[in-house]
């Protein structure tokens, strides 16, 4: 069996679990992405509600977001440092996790992209925006909320 509380590195990640362990500021950026990607799908699907341009929109927005981590990859030295992922920083290593975590937050973005064009498909009301948005929220900064309101371990 193999101990996943050990301290890993940013490009060390080999399970679900460590993604459990990013500081909250990394939450709240993950966060604000989805949640702005939900008001961005809102808008485009007032013009485009046909089922291609959701696949269009959701492809293009993926791309979006892996496409600077795709550059700063290509670029990045041999010799560059990987922190720990509990100390990384939300700016400057977010091109430096293993590779299967950019796949699950391009599964992610997607996930989100088609549950908010399928809700404003019913109904493109403002409230189901805000369903939606308070949704994504609770949901997908869930990991930062039990470590915020967890009771610390007696000793």
């Amino acid at each position: 069996m193999r101990d996943h509380s050990r301290p890993k590195k940013l490009d060390e990640m080999d399970d679900l679990r460590d993604m459990g362990r990013f500081p909250v500021v990394v939450y709240m950026g993950a966060t604000g992405n989805i949640l702005f990607a939900i008001l961005l799908t809102y808008l485009v699907h007032a013009r485009y509600a046909q089922a291609w341009a959701m696949l269009a929109w959701a492809a293009g927005l993926a791309a979006g977001n892996v496409l600077p981590v795709v550059f700063l990859r290509w670029r990045m030295r041999p010799d560059a440092q990987h922190p720990l992922i509990e100390e990384m920083s939300f700016f400057s290593d977010q091109h430096k996790f293993a590779t299967w975590v950019y796949a699950v937050a391009v599964a992610n973005m997607f996930f989100w992209i088609v549950l908010a064009w399928t809700a404003f498909s019913v109904s493109h009301a403002p409230l189901v925006l805000a369903a939606v948005l308070a949704l994504a929220f609770v949901s997908t900064f869930f990991p930062a909320w039990v470590r915020i309101f967890a009771r610390p371990a007696a000793r």
